[in-house]
């Protein structure tokens, strides 16, 4: 029997997706889903996707170019973020969350897919490929909200920690349940298992996941969760694939700078001329951030730009040192990204990401050659032409301390800064800190503030929004 879709509706229910049944809901109107191609359209994400300012702000990795708003809390939960302040509720400035409704809103329609498309017309080649894609994009969609509101995978507590919301199928009668941490997981790794042998080697687009994206989020899923081997395993055949490479970012320096050798001594217009297109082989699966122009414009902070050697890493050169008018009104030393020219990927998955899973994993293991050579390999991609020199390490646990400085130069202004804090945080039992420095504007004096996050503070967990909380049985997590 055909299954008769509203489509217009239907996306509009990322912005009810708090709500107990919505999600469930097949609304039935004017547009209909008749072919496979119908429901495979449903797959692709134009729409804004990931909201993940905030993480940045709690992440160390941008401030605000008006630091005296965020000083005076007229943006609260960036202020909130940035000042690690737990006296303060976040639950109280979060009526809603884009984040939690497009994710869910995504589901829904996912949903849809794996319920209705083997009663459409057109090929079982598009049927299996739609329920596999749906699959491994509920998948992703699940492990975000579960790393953003719930507490951080620990195999000892997960059986009884509170996770999320789960939707696995279309059904009008059933009533929402919050799962445990552990049981989201599992519904994660079906998800991933059931989909993996009917992605494609290459998507349509950029925007609909394909096998290689599949094994990177696998990975990702076994390094959460400190299954190093399983973890290891599908990192290394996320990079099997033919078509996915490395953004040669030396490459494309050569030719800037043959075609405009003006460029070289100024700086401002690398802007101009640097770009990188949602289609660039380097993305597994290319998700939005905020909106189309995320993460421009960001304000870096100063300590998240000395991490790069300003004279030969062209992630500085080619994407941030485009020397804007500084900012009184900014944080000391902070540096704009202003080229959307350069499409980040915000909330999607990189293939230099499944390098530095794959060397992670070596690190942790004792195998400090082959950890050394994943990170070398990525990194011969990111340093001007004639300056390059393999790092190296006395040991493993050196290894490990350069792939983490690392993650946060590669994959600065997507998810893993807020998620690399809270694994980190959980595993090591990190106390973190950080500077605040202002200038006065007036007096020209320099203040210093120093702030300090608990492995176990609650900002680590992100609060329900509170159309979620009056809309379903959830218990929340943190405040």
């Amino acid at each position: 029997m055909k299954k008769y879709i509203a489509i217009s509706i239907l996306c509009l229910s990322m912005f009810f997706s708090a709500c107990d049944n919505f999600l469930d809901v097949v609304p039935k109107g004017q547009s209909v889903l008749n072919s496979t191609s119908d429901y495979l359209g449903l797959i692709e994400e134009i729409d804004p996707c990931y909201d993940m300012e905030n993480f940045w702000y709690m992440a160390n990795e941008v401030c605000n170019y008006n630091m005296p708003l965020l000083d005076v809390y007229q943006y609260p939960l960036q202020s909130i973020s940035f000042f690690w302040d737990e006296e303060k509720s976040r639950y109280e400035y979060t009526e809603s969350s884009e984040l939690y409704n497009y994710c869910y809103g995504r589901i829904a329609k996912y949903n849809v897919v794996i319920s209705n498309i083997d009663d459409a017309e057109g090929p079982s080649e598009d049927k299996i490929l739609g329920k596999a894609q749906a699959r491994i994009m509920r998948a992703y969609n699940n492990f975000f909200l579960v790393n953003t509101y719930a507490k951080f995978y620990d195999k000892n507590t997960a059986e009884a920690d509170n996770g999320i919301i789960l939707h696995e199928e279309l059904n009008l009668e059933s009533t929402s349940k919050q799962y445990s941490v552990a049981e989201v997981y599992n519904s994660i790794e079906r998800d991933i298992t059931a989909a993996l042998p009917g992605l494609p080697e290459r998507a349509a687009s950029a925007l609909r996941p394909d096998k290689y994206f599949g094994y990177a989020l696998k990975a990702k899923v076994h390094l959460y969760k400190g299954e190093i081997d399983s973890a290891l395993n599908a990192g290394l055949n996320a990079l099997k694939s033919d078509y996915h490479k490395l953004w040669d970012m030396p490459a494309l320096y050569t030719q800037l700078i043959t075609e405009y050798p003006f460029i070289s001594s100024m700086p401002s217009m690398w802007g101009m001329y640097v770009s990188r297109a949602i289609d660039d082989p380097e993305n597994l699966l290319f998700q939005f951030g905020l909106n189309q122009f995320s993460p421009s414009p960001s304000y870096v902070r100063k300590p998240i730009i000395d991490l790069y050697d300003k004279n030969s890493d062209l992630r500085y050169i080619m994407c941030f040192a485009y020397y804007m008018p500084d900012r009184p009104t900014a944080e000391v030393g902070a540096v704009a990204m202003m080229n959307s020219n350069i499409k980040w990927n915000c909330g999607g998955i990189r293939l230099s990401e499944v390098y530095l899973m794959v060397a992670e994993c070596y690190a942790r293991k004792g195998d400090k050659g082959n950890a050394l050579h994943y990170l070398n390999e990525l990194r011969k991609m990111r340093m001007k032409p004639g300056t390059y020199e393999d790092l190296d390490a006395a040991d493993a646990n050196e290894a490990f301390r350069l792939v983490r400085d690392e993650r946060k130069r590669e994959l600065l202004l997507t998810s893993n800064g807020f998620f690399d804090m809270r694994r980190f945080c959980a595993e090591f039992n990190e106390t973190l800190t950080k500077d605040y420095v202002m200038k006065n504007s007036t007096t020209g004096e320099i203040t210093t503030k120093t702030y300090t996050l608990r492995p176990d503070s609650p900002l680590l967990i992100w609060p329900f929004p509170k159309n979620a909380m009056e809309t379903s049985n959830l218990t929340q997590n943190t405040k």
